[in-house]
């Protein structure tokens, strides 16, 4: 089989592609003797048929273009691996009648994986942030805690004030219409809380046991409900049970209760240590991100748009697992968004590149510098996840070899080695102030790459 290859555009070529006359004929008549086996014909047994009356009953055209469907992706690929072509798209194809007579030709209009020219990318001046856990941030920890051990106490013979549980019976309606769906019973309101539309919660303070209201107020115009945005609603509130949140003094006492600890300080001092780690964490994935990001934009590439376009749909998939996780389906998550996928797809593009070039870049990093990853090191790491999984590690390095999943391994570890040696030569420096009151996002980009 011939082939070349011809640039038509930036990461795009033309393979032109002729298959011999021999493989032609060859090809042709294995896909004869497979329809031979197929095709049922009266007054012959299934498999028995005759080639000569397959050609007669489906037509000289059919077996044609049969013959393309079986053989044509595994010339198209055969000419990919003589050139060496790495293409990320579908080819676009442009077919020559084939004939028995003569070779066949065709041509494959492919976009290929670019090679970026890396620039600097060694020593690189990287922010770093510093971490520092200070009081607040252990007393809002300890506050979780004593939410947690929080209880309900009835105060049914008060009215109702804030931050009270208030047990109610609702209806409403809208326009002299009931609302659908916004009708219950036994439902319990933290006053306060936020978690019913503006001024609902603030109607229910000075209630009484026992009382029955109602009241109007307005649904937001950025209501979920396209329908109700900026419509007056009144509601019907009839007050079954008063509580009030009782929260634990914190005291040596409170420490013992809910910890290991003896006292409250230790307590603490445990919290302090716990945040200190994280935060050190987190600030350390930040910081190998930033590194590759920095290393990323020295870089020049541009990115082929199938390439983006297939890690957009990835990205989608894994949002679709994500709220599969949560209970819910795509349906519900794009009527809540008042989206479709196709728009939501498009919003995850600038991120979906972004994944594209950081791959790219430590790709043409990892081959410049030498960066390898031994079977070894691959079958450390099989055994450090059956630790995890609570699995035999020479059985779990079996069965992942078996099932082909350790060249996936291997490439997550070939990322990691090659981010640990950006990390390695960059210098660090402090981060400028404003940017210390980010949540160190982007962080995640990274961190599943080292």
């Amino acid at each position: 089989m011939k082939t070349e290859i011809k640039p038509v555009a930036e990461n795009e070529v033309l393979l032109q592609v002729e298959v011999p006359q021999e493989e032609v004929q060859r090809r042709y008549e294995q896909t004869l003797r497979r329809l031979a086996q197929e095709v049922s014909l009266p007054g012959f047994r299934k498999g028995k048929v005759p080639v000569q009356m397959v050609v007669s009953r489906l037509g000289e055209d059919y077996v044609r273009s049969q013959t393309l469907e079986d053989f044509l992706p595994e010339w198209y690929d055969a000419a990919l691996h003589e050139t060496e072509v790495d293409a990320v798209s579908m080819p676009e194809l442009d077919l020559q009648k084939l004939t028995l007579d003569e070779p066949f030709s065709f041509t494959a209009k492919v976009q290929v994986r670019p090679t970026p020219s890396l620039g600097e990318y060694k020593g690189l001046t990287v922010p770093k942030r510093t971490v520092e856990v200070t009081d607040e941030q252990v007393e809002t920890q300890i506050g979780l805690v004593q939410e947690r051990f929080a209880s309900l106490k009835p105060a049914d013979d008060r009215p109702v004030q804030a931050d009270d549980f208030v047990v109610v019976d609702i209806t409403a309606t809208s326009e002299g219409r009931s609302i659908e769906g916004a009708a219950a019973t036994d439902y319990m309101v933290q006053v306060g809380s936020g978690q019913f539309i503006p001024g609902f919660e603030d109607n229910l303070v000075g209630l009484g046991l026992g009382d029955h209201k109602e009241f109007e107020v307005a649904f937001p115009g950025d209501y979920q409900v396209e329908e109700l945005r900026d419509k007056p609603a009144t509601f019907a509130v009839d007050v079954k049970e008063i509580k009030e949140k009782l929260v634990p003094e914190l005291t040596d006492a409170f420490a013992k209760d809910v910890s290991e600890f003896e006292t409250l300080e230790e307590l603490k001092a445990d919290v302090r240590e716990r945040l200190q780690k994280m935060q050190t964490a987190a600030a350390e994935r930040e910081f190998r991100s930033l590194a590759v990001d920095e290393a990323v934009a020295n870089a020049s590439l541009n990115v082929p748009p199938a390439m983006v376009d297939r890690e957009a749909h990835g990205l989608y998939h894994d949002l679709e697992a994500t709220v599969g996780e949560q209970g819910l389906t795509m349906d519900v998550y794009l009527k809540a968004m008042e989206k479709t996928a196709e728009e939501i797809e498009a919003e995850l593009k600038p991120r979906a590149e972004m994944n594209v070039r950081r791959r790219l870049v430590l790709d043409a990093i990892r081959e410049a510098e030498g960066i390898e990853v031994t079977d070894d090191e691959v079958r450390e790491r099989i055994k450090a996840d059956a630790a995890l999984l609570g699995r035999d590690p020479d059985q779990l390095v079996i069965d992942v070899y078996a099932s082909g999943r350790h060249g996936m391994i291997r490439d997550e570890l070939l990322m990691a080695k090659t981010v640990d040696f950006l990390v390695d030569q960059a210098v660090a420096v402090e981060m400028p102030a404003g940017d210390e009151e980010s949540d160190g996002a982007d962080a995640t980009a990274v961190a599943n790459e080292g």
